[in-house]
């Protein structure tokens, strides 16, 4: 029988329809098996041999269906079912076999494939672990931070281990101890399999931890110890510990983990404290009322603890990421803060070349004091095998690969550093932000409703999705009804503007008056932390609106001599020189103004930076829209809404910024190409 004389031969049998059949049915079935047994206790290997059997079972179908014809007598062979149709060599069915082996070894290996990749996913969940808080059970209340201390360096520890999912410590430190918990809950908020948590008592010289690791899934205990020995074993102890757990997950440890875990970060326990309470402040900065009062708080801590301890490579790590923050974000942006930031990540590579925290802090200075992108990429590569379940790693990665427009990456990045560490606001907010930049702002959306399912509550996450909301649709009641029910909320000046804002689309000038006057701040922040723009920039905005340009005029001339002194500080400033120039543009300096605003894009171009680029490009156009050259605005704006940025359809829609363009049919087609779908 030659080949085409076999298939027209099978589908004359009804083998294919048999095959489709019997693969369909037997693939659920295997499905339904695996997932249904393991909950009644069946034993794998009974699972495996009825898979095994399904498979099996897939050729002989095939020849049987060959053989036989089910007809209105019952089953026949087919030849004597149809005796006047010709028949095939009786060789035929050996084709058929062959054939339905291939297919079946073929299913076979396509359901181990898939089962490995099911089991790596479970593997993955079965190995993830939050630490929790630590309770303070001393006499002394003084010693929470102690508490917390131990808590935390176990975390670390824990975190070094390349087989396991840890979550950082901003998310792990919102359940407090001392409280009930509800172990099968936080599991669920954290997405984690394992939970730890203990106490702390100590006594003079003496310490007591009391540690247990419980199955989050199950709320059973697996494992629990306790540690009896002096204050000056504390990092024994917390080494001890850590491996412990990493032997009850059957995670693999390296020689060089083991090592890392091994060693004691200072000899000083009071220098540890210190570290600790610094390290918790800039870990959490942007929840911070006064971002820059918190890290300068958090750097004299550290100052403290380095005179103690001039060998604490953590504590010179934390100097130079405080002394980056600082400068970057403009809260004190002076040639000596970047003096300061190189000098601790120096010291720290000094006493350990080979840290991944040192070289990460390194990275870190190179992006925020010299823009170097490059270079911190490179130092990343280097710290990122000892840093398997670091946020502020992938936070960082995601920083650089957004700047440079790799949009995909920084997604990735982003979108881990939210899985290890849900309740941290730099992750979510960075993920968000990620997806607003690209006008994807349901899905910025969707990430704050997984934040708040997370357990989250603080009020400023409410504030940062009905942006959201307002930014995607234009529709700006979410907001009105946070800020009203949230009256003193005040995250390092974001939400005084809004309010004013607001007010300024009400046509109730003295409200957004009264809200700017009642602030005690000099200035405010506008999109991010990256610019403040000073009070009398608001004033200006409000007095142009109610139609008094004389207090209009002499704002802007006060908002010009305060973004002046600011370039004396920070020469050469983009998005400083881009603001610069809108003021110039509102005091009537209109070839002043578009000079200004393209030297800024000469200073930071897109090609450079997509973020800064993108934003220093809308001060252009703003500068053409004051300017009366509405045309050559519309042709910015067009450029702008074709890359990622913060040029949307609400800020478009709503802000006064663009008033005069609105009513231009060309300026409408654009708003109404990013007005929802």
């Amino acid at each position: 029988m030659n080949p085409k004389e076999f298939f027209g031969e099978a589908k004359r049998r009804n083998v294919y329809k048999v095959a489709v059949a019997y693969a369909v049915a037997g693939w659920a079935l295997a499905q339904g098996i695996a997932q249904v047994f393991p909950v009644f206790g069946v034993p794998n290997w009974i699972i495996q041999l009825i898979v095994l059997l399904i498979v099996i079972g897939f050729p002989i179908a095939l020849v049987l269906a060959w053989v036989f014809e089910l007809t209105s007598e019952g089953l026949k062979r087919t030849e004597d079912a149809d005796l006047a149709r010709p028949r095939a060599k009786s060789q035929a069915w050996v084709y058929v076999a062959v054939i339905g082996a291939v297919l079946s070894i073929g299913l076979f290996f396509v359901g181990r494939y898939t089962a490995v990749k099911a089991n790596a996913s479970e593997n993955s969940f079965v190995k993830s672990i939050a630490v929790l808080p630590f309770e303070n059970i001393s006499d002394d209340k003084q010693n929470s931070y102690f508490a917390d201390g131990v808590q935390d360096q176990i975390l670390t520890n824990l975190a070094k281990v390349s087989e396991l999912k840890v979550i950082s410590h901003t998310s792990a430190r919102q359940y407090k101890s001392g409280v009930q918990r509800n172990l099968r809950e936080i599991g669920k908020q954290l997405g984690v399999a394992y939970i730890v948590e203990g106490s702390v008592q100590r006594s003079r010289d003496r310490l007591r931890i009391n540690a247990q690791l419980i199955d989050a899934r199950t709320d059973t205990h697996v494992w629990a110890e306790t540690y009896d020995r002096t204050a000056a074993d504390l990092f024994a102890i917390q080494s001890e510990l850590a491996q412990s757990i990493v032997a009850q997950l059957k995670a693999k440890l390296s020689p060089q983990q083991k090592a890392e875990i091994e060693e004691r970060p200072t000899q000083d326990l009071v220098a540890f404290e210190l570290y600790l309470q610094a390290k918790t402040i800039i870990d959490s900065y942007i929840n911070a009322t006064d971002v820059r009062a918190a890290l300068l708080q958090a750097l004299k801590s550290l100052d403290e603890a380095i005179k103690r301890d001039p060998n604490f490579v953590s504590a010179y790590c934390y100097v130079a990421l405080a002394n980056d923050l600082l400068y970057f974000f403009d809260l004190d942006a002076t040639p000596e803060r970047i003096t300061l930031a190189e000098n601790a990540v120096n010291n720290a590579l000094r006493l350990r070349p080979d840290s991944a925290e040192a070289r990460f802090a390194r990275a870190d200075y190179l992006f925020r004091c010299l823009r170097d992108y490059d270079r911190a990429l490179e130092e990343l590569a280097i710290a990122r095998p000892g840093l398997p379940n670091s946020t502020p790693f992938f936070i960082l990665s995601g920083y650089i690969n957004r700047r440079r427009n790799h949009f995909p990456e920084a997604e990735r990045d982003f979108s881990t550093a939210f899985a290890l560490d849900p309740r941290n606001p730099n992750a979510y907010n960075l993920l968000a932000d990620t997806y607003v930049l690209e006008r994807r702002l349901q899905e910025a959306v969707h990430v704050y409703d997984n934040v708040l399912a997370a357990g989250e509550t603080v009020p400023i996450v409410y504030f940062r999705r009905a942006s959201s909301i307002q930014s995607g649709t234009g529709d700006i009641r979410p907001l009105r009804d946070i800020l009203a029910k949230f009256p003193d909320m005040e995250f390092a000046g974001g939400q005084t503007p809004v309010r004013v804002w607001i007010s300024m689309l009400d046509h109730d000038y003295t409200r957004a008056e009264k809200f700017l006057a009642d602030s005690p701040r000099k200035d405010f922040q506008d999109i991010d932390f990256s610019f403040y723009f000073p009070k009398s920039w608001y004033e200006a905005m409000i007095t142009r609106e109610k139609g008094d340009a004389a207090k209009a005029t002499s704002a802007f001339r006060e908002c010009r001599e305060i973004l002046a002194q600011r370039l004396v500080v920070k020469p050469e400033h983009a998005r400083t020189i881009a603001v610069l120039a809108q003021v110039d543009a509102n005091l009537g300096q209109k070839d002043l103004a578009i000079s200004e605003a393209q030297h800024a894009i000469d200073l930071m171009p897109t090609s450079k930076d997509i973020y800064d680029g993108a934003l220093v490009l809308e001060g252009l156009a703003q500068v053409y829209t004051w300017s009366g050259e509405h045309d050559r605005a519309i042709e910015v704006l067009q450029k702008l809404v074709s890359m990622p940025g913060y040029t949307n359809y609400g800020r478009l829609k709503l802000y006064p910024l663009w008033a005069p363009l609105r009513g231009n049919p060309k300026f409408e087609n654009i708003v109404t190409s990013l007005g929802p779908k």
